[in-house]
């Protein structure tokens, strides 16, 4: 039954206008407990695979050993060709690897922990694979994974400019996030230096610590530190084990535990001996035991550093309450990532960030707190405090203003690309590879049978304008001449270009009968004739000498017309100059 469910799965269909596609209901999975499978074996054993089922819909594999294939049919909607992009939600994955079968050939890719980031076909706070299709072409992907950090693996497929979006919003919370506890770090460091009280430097170690494993976890230190080398899988579990070994410590001091709770201080002075242990231990053990211990001794450090501050509270020390606030919410933050890690509850932006909205808003209560521990400084702390919420938001205000610039930047610098690419910079006018994107657009939409003329311009008398006059005038004569034949040929009708030096081509579409075209040739020159400059009171004009071709859109390239048009071009000029001549192959072509 489950081979034929499978066999029963909707391929997802990929609109560009939707931005955004999820992808889990036409998932199919097969586990390779063995993890020898090669791609050709897993093709080969379609019938093994199967519909997502209970737990496996939530894509929250858990600490699991096997190797999972994920079997992902795609189908694009797009008339042309498109690229997408399949992103995966958690940064904290080994080796994910993505094969696209299409019908001819395969790409392989790979990202994860397991690579420099540098080797990721695209360099990403977290694996992102690119897909090309073609137009309403069916691919299917294959995704093996493999991790020692809980297989999360929510994925959905997007286009590259809801991709941006997207990451740039989860990049902007990652850099205040950051940011902020670099700057309480920093602060607390100062104060330490100010103060000499023992608190604020474990404080300043726990939060840094804290940091640097969270950056890991987030796929932040991977991207920003060094790109082309594999990080420790230890960084994440060694570092939260110790950030909670330094909590432990601060707890003992921060609440006066020595002097209000002896039991309490001593209680909390053998976990923290137990907790340094479990650090070591962490560096002795595979990463996935590495991490199942991290994940218990953050869960129990904050029940027992609650349970502290909460007897505290009744003994009525100062700043208690706000300790037991601030940790009640990191354990929030901490227990669903934990209980998420081993799959029993779902994957998304609460439980995948709540560790760092808890940590974040438990590190600020605690800054706070220790502040409001040392009334005899009271106003200078609380201004210092002021400073630093002042100093987020402008941090905040500053990164969204360059988020916005960088975007503005990039769109201008987007638009003069794309100007240089197909405008010709003296006249404004399409240059070739502009005249070239014009006939494969017609060409693309063009029937069998559909006309299309090309003249070629080459003006008579120019050079001596040069000469004569210098090459100012000239370009002022080029750019004269472009704007009269674009008042000479509507907008419906075909498009004008500049070849380079003196010479223009017109592409002409919109005709029923030849004599449109002449008749449309005389204009121009009548249009190029009416084009002057003026230069010490000389009113300086030029003639021009026309080629004309015939062909039919489907049948012909850009570069065979212009050939032909310029062969007639050089009749008119052996013949004399200024006129117009129809190319002796095209003489009988009936349209």
């Amino acid at each position: 039954s489950f081979a034929l469910a499978a066999e029963n799965i909707t391929p997802v269909t990929l609109d560009p206008a939707q931005g955004q596609v999820p992808v889990q209901p036409s998932l199919t999975l097969l586990r390779d407990p063995t993890s020898a499978l090669t791609l050709d074996d897993v093709m080969a054993a379609s019938a093994d695979f199967h519909p997502l089922q209970g737990k496996e819909k939530s894509m929250n594999f858990g600490y699991v050993r096997d190797v999972l294939w994920l079997r992902l049919p795609l189908q694009s909607l797009s008339t042309e060709e498109q690229r997408w992009l399949l992103e995966f939600e958690f940064a904290y994955l080994d080796d994910i690897r993505v094969f696209v079968v299409h019908d001819d050939h395969r790409t392989q890719m790979k990202a994860g922990l397991s690579y420099p980031v540098g080797e990721w076909e695209i360099v990403a706070r977290k694996p992102v694979f690119p897909v090309q299709l073609d137009a309403g072409e069916d691919v299917t992907v294959y995704i093996r994974a493999e991790s020692e950090a809980p297989l999360v693996l929510n994925m959905r497929m997007s286009t590259p400019n809801a991709f941006n979006l997207s990451e740039n919003r989860v990049v902007a919370f990652l850099a205040l996030y950051f940011g902020m506890l670099v700057a309480l770090g920093l602060y607390n460091l100062l104060l330490f230096i100010t103060l000499r009280q023992r608190e604020f430097l474990i404080y300043t170690c726990f939060v840094l610590t804290f940091g640097i494993a969270a950056s890991h976890m987030n796929g932040v230190a991977q991207l920003t530190l060094s790109q082309f080398s594999v990080h420790s899988p230890y960084m994440v579990p060694t570092g939260f084990a110790l950030a909670a070994t330094l909590a432990v410590l601060f707890a003992r001091r921060f609440l006066w535990l020595r002097d209000t709770l002896p039991m309490w201080h001593r209680a909390l002075g053998f976990i923290a001996v137990l907790w340094a242990l479990g650090t070591l231990v962490t560096q002795l053990v595979s990463p996935q035991r590495a991490l199942e211990i991290m994940s218990i001794m953050g869960v129990l450090t904050t029940i027992s550093l609650m349970s502290a501050g909460i007897v505290a509270m009744r003994r009525k020390v100062p700043a208690a309450g706000i300790f037991v606030f601030a940790w009640t919410l990191l354990l929030l933050g901490t227990s669903m990532l934990a209980i998420r890690n081993t799959g029993w509850l779902p994957s998304n932006s609460l439980t995948v960030y709540g560790m760092q909205f808890g940590s974040a808003t438990e590190m600020l209560l605690l800054s706070f707190a220790l502040a409001a521990r040392f009334t005899d400084m009271k106003r200078q702390k609380e201004k210092a405090q002021q400073e630093l919420v002042r100093t987020l938001v402008r941090q905040e205000r500053e990164l969204e203003d360059r988020v916005a610039r960088r975007t503005r930047e990039l769109e201008e610098a987007k638009a003069r690309l794309q100007q240089i690419v197909h405008k010709d910079i003296l006249t404004g006018l399409p240059n070739r590879s502009g005249l070239a994107a014009y006939f494969a657009e017609f060409r693309e939409k063009a029937d069998a049978r559909q006309p299309v003329a090309v003249m070629l311009i080459d003006l008579d008398g120019f050079k001596p304008v040069n000469d004569e006059f210098g090459h100012d005038a000239g370009d002022d004569l080029l750019r004269d001449i472009a704007r009269h034949l674009q008042g000479a040929l509507a907008g419906d009708e075909g498009i004008i270009g500049r070849l380079g030096g003196d010479e223009f081509v017109v592409l002409l579409t919109g005709f029923a009968e030849r004599s449109e075209v002449t008749d449309r040739a005389n204009d121009i020159l009548r249009a190029i004739a009416a084009a002057k400059v003026t230069r010490d009171g000389v009113s300086v004009s030029v003639a021009a000498s026309i080629g004309i071709c015939f062909g039919y859109g489907a049948d012909v390239s850009l570069k065979s017309l212009v050939t032909r048009a310029d062969h007639a071009m050089y009749e008119v000029k052996r013949s004399g100059k200024q006129g117009i001549f129809v190319s002796k192959e095209d003489a009988e072509l009936a349209l």
